[in-house]
């Protein structure tokens, strides 16, 4: 782990965000930084732990605490910080051969998701679902209770009434 020392010039913003602190038990450090910002330039990176802030230790200041502290360093901000892993310069992309298509370890259903389709829209007739080749039985074995719901697809209010139509149906039973 390596611990280094930041210094920034300057008036606020510094161009980074912290999360963290003594009341959210995890240590202070580095959520965000602002691209080409002063921390950035001084070459902080996301996920280096601020051990002190003007000197002062961080591991005892709350998150509020530490923001207060940042903001009355004025035109000089020091940051004592620490680094679990060297920040590579450029990330880098993994390239994969262009002719190998991408492989799944999964076997996608063909009856579902074959079309994009509203919310609430029936799904088309030819499309019964099924899992494993087996058509799916419904999860309501009682058919009075497989109709109310069939009937309770219109959840809009009737003018007038104040009540939808499930709750009036609902009201009867």
């Amino acid at each position: 782990m390596d611990s280094f020392k930041v210094v920034l010039e300057g008036p606020a913003p510094w161009g980074f965000r912290l999360q963290g602190g003594k009341d959210f038990n995890v240590p202070l450090s580095i959520s965000r930084l602002t691209p080409g910002g002063k921390a950035a330039q001084a070459g902080v990176a996301v996920g280096d732990w601020v051990l002190s802030i003007d000197g002062e230790n961080a591991g005892s200041l709350t998150h509020i605490e530490a923001q207060n502290k940042i903001r009355a360093c004025g035109e000089r901000l020091s940051l004592g910080l620490s680094r679990a892993q060297p920040v590579q310069s450029k990330p880098q992309k993994a390239s994969a051969p262009a002719a190998d298509p991408p492989r799944y370890t999964f076997a996608p259903s063909v009856s579902l998701n074959k079309t994009a389709r509203p919310f609430g829209a029936p799904p088309p007739a030819d499309s019964a679902p099924q899992q494993n080749g087996q058509p799916l039985r419904p999860l309501v074995p009682d058919a009075s209770k497989q109709r109310l719901m069939e009937n309770t697809e219109d959840w809009r209010p009737r003018p007038g009434t104040g009540q939808s139509r499930s709750f009036r149906i609902l009201a009867h039973l």
